[in-house]
């Protein structure tokens, strides 16, 4: 008889299932694809606690709460960095020659990190890390410009628009960094989105959050490694 294995998520937006609703320009939660079908594969009860728009600094604050009251999973899915490695736009565009941080800088970030992944082992709770899908910067500077922002300030302060990307990627390099560091599980999303010639097709207009076939592909990344690491490869970064 299979073990049934008690998995928690903490994160934002992404493993929350948002997309953006084209017509309306609204975000929406999506039902998880075949969840159900995933927990009965794997022996897994799922929990998602995962909020839209949340930063590492507020997960780590809701993690400890529960962790306060009593935790009562195997292993917790950590899944930040999107709205971490974000900038105050309407502050960048009206002062591009000032010096600006984002949401979290990525010492703090890392810091408050490695405080989770200790408190979790403390409680004998397995962390899980994963990277981040990577995104769109030309979508993203079209949407966050699409209201007024100038466009010309924030590519002066950025430098060119790839630099979204880059920083963005920063924080997932991070992420991996720091799982191979701590000897964590890891899954790698990020390249099975880069993986694909068409990447920025399975993205929403914001060019930020996976759509519908985005949403399928991160499904099917964690269907993968949990067939590994249920078979006994523990150690084993899927991508």
């Amino acid at each position: 008889m299979n073990v049934v294995r008690r998995i928690q998520i903490y994160g934002d937006s992404i493993m929350k299932g948002i997309l953006l609703d084209r017509k309306s320009s609204r975000y929406y939660s999506q039902p998880p694809y075949n969840l159900n079908a995933f927990k009965e594969e794997f022996a897994l009860d799922i929990l998602n606690k995962s909020k839209f728009g949340c930063t590492i600094l507020k997960g780590c604050q809701q993690l400890e709460r529960q962790l306060e009251r009593g935790l009562d999973c195997d292993m917790v899915l950590l899944e930040y960095g999107g709205n971490d490695c974000d900038f105050d736009w309407e502050k960048v565009s009206a002062r591009p020659d000032a010096e600006h941080q984002p949401h979290t800088p990525l010492k703090e970030f890392t810091q408050t990190y490695r405080r989770m992944l200790s408190k979790l082992k403390e409680h004998a709770i397995q962390p899980i890390l994963m990277s981040l899908p990577p995104i769109d910067a030309e979508k993203y500077l079209a949407w966050i410009t699409r209201t007024g922002l100038s466009r010309e300030n924030i590519l002066k302060w950025l430098g060119d628009t790839q630099m979204i990307y880059r920083f963005q990627e920063l924080y997932s390099h991070t992420i991996m960094k720091l799982a191979y560091e701590t000897k964590c599980l890891f899954v790698d999303v990020r390249a099975a989105f880069l993986d694909k010639h068409n990447y920025k097709e399975l993205f929403c207009d914001d060019g930020i959050h996976p759509n519908e076939e985005g949403h399928r592909l991160i499904q099917q990344v964690f269907s993968r490694f949990a067939d590994q690491y249920l078979n006994g490869l523990p150690q084993a970064a899927m991508g």
